[in-house]
């Protein structure tokens, strides 16, 4: 047999299946995989989400799509869906998901919607149905495309292109923007960053990918100017496509990023040729999955809202002056919209005996993500957010006590102060159980 390329060679024995409750095995050791993709570029002038002070442009620097990969076995299916925009809202949701099932079948609990987090597009509100029919779309297409796959798994590590974006100054949390660089510098994080992420590959039988994912924790805010862009999860898409010479769709969910942004001071293209070259690397040194395996943990509870919130007027006038105005209004206007608890999803999907997704629906702080990644029971464990829903930040106990506007009572703060135990005891709980599953 003629010898391919290193990175293109098959990988041996693989597959899946799964369920919420259950789980299955593909008897030749494959599994079906299939693609959808439409493109939600917006084709006017649009205000960029993301920012106090948010820009309008029509410029396109890099498309927008929803991507879809539904994974099949012994007759089950499930869909994995990213979405390029800044945040999507249970209740759409729970729209997207009940499409879904009645056009494909698909159980709404065997879907997961991610979003990107990037803040060079337009909110979910731009768009017609809220996004609600390309994202059905994208799960039927990729539900009609199903072809066998194998699949294989990689760590990978790209150094010196995130920070956590925090720093500590007289006792107080300040973000590295508010401080002159050199300042900023000077001041100790405030948490870690996570360099390291891992790569779920899906292999065609004539040895070319069909599909990467990937997670990392980082900030979507790489885009440095006022142009419509995926950011860097789009800038690494089209690096790994032009390194492997072809049209390969690769999934970004969002990782633990809520105080992590991109370092700002290297070259912009420096992210996605570290983060785009590893996952090339990864690509040529994959472990296959052996054991054609895959199971669905899924919960549904009611999250508590914030502990007697009140407006931190003097924190707000010491680190956002010229905000305090818009921080007064975002308090208040939550303080209508408040409830005593929010609907809360939580997913764990098992490939293998060692490979592992577990999803969030917040912007939850990196020292979280590394605790659940830390407690995983599997060798391979990417800790997702933004997904199946859209609860703001979740800061550490220890970043409540520096404060700053991530822990501010608002719209994007306003669950419990102890929501990231809740989120890291319930996902240690999912992945015990993906653990145990047959």
């Amino acid at each position: 047999m003629k010898t391919l390329p290193k990175i293109l060679r098959p990988l041996f024995g693989i597959a899946a299946s799964f369920t919420a409750s259950w789980s299955a095995h593909a008897a030749d050791g494959t599994l079906d995989a299939g693609v959808g993709i439409v493109d939600i570029t917006p084709t006017r002038e649009i205000t960029l989400a993301g920012s106090p002070s948010p820009k309008k442009t029509a410029e396109v620097k890099t498309r927008l799509f929803v991507r879809a990969l539904v994974l099949a076995a012994s007759g089950q299916k499930v869909a994995i869906v990213t979405l390029d925009t800044l945040k999507y809202p249970v209740e759409h949701v729970q729209r997207a998901r009940a499409k879904i099932e009645q056009a494909t079948g698909i159980p709404a609990s065997n879907i997961i919607i991610c979003a990107s987090h990037t803040h060079s597009g337009p909110l979910w509100s731009y768009y017609e149905d809220q996004l609600v029919t390309p994202i059905a779309e994208a799960v039927a297409k990729a539900a009609g495309d199903l072809t066998p796959c194998t699949l294989g798994m990689a760590h990978g590590r790209a150094e010196g292109v995130a920070e956590c974006r925090r720093v500590i100054k007289d006792g107080h949390a300040w973000n590295r923007w508010q401080l002159k660089p050199d300042e900023a510098d000077s001041y100790p994080a405030e948490g870690p960053a996570d360099p390291e992420f891992d790569v779920l590959a899906l292999q065609k039988a004539d040895g070319a990918f069909k599909a990467v994912l990937y997670n990392f924790a980082c900030h979507a805010a790489n885009n440095r100017e006022p142009r419509i862009s995926a950011d860097y999860p789009g800038d690494v898409e089209i690096f790994v496509q032009k390194q492997l010479g072809y049209a390969l769709p690769t999934f970004f969910l969002t990782g633990a990023c809520g105080d992590q942004n991109p370092i700002y001071s290297v070259r912009r293209d420096l992210f996605e040729q570290r983060l785009g070259g590893e996952i090339v690397r990864c690509l040529g040194a994959l472990e296959p999955i052996a054991k054609p395996s895959l199971a669905i943990e899924c919960r549904e509870f009611q999250m508590p809202g914030r502990e007697q919130p009140e407006f931190k007027e003097a924190e707000v006038a010491r680190n956002w002056p010229g905000q305090l105005e818009h921080y007064r209004k975002s308090f208040n206007d939550m303080k209508k919209r408040e409830k005593p608890d929010y609907l809360y999803f939580l997913t764990g999907i098992r490939i293998g005996d060692d490979f592992a997704i577990v999803t969030n629906a917040n912007e939850l702080f990196c020292s979280i993500g590394l605790s659940i990644k830390k407690q995983s029971p599997f060798k391979h464990t990417m800790a997702v957010e933004q997904t199946n829903g859209a609860h703001g930040y979740v800061p550490s106990a220890k970043s409540f006590e520096g404060g700053s506007y991530e822990t501010w009572f608002g719209e994007h703060s306003y669950l419990t102060t102890k929501a990231g135990e809740i989120i890291e005891r319930e996902s240690a709980g999912v992945l015990s159980r993906l653990r145990q599953a047959p």
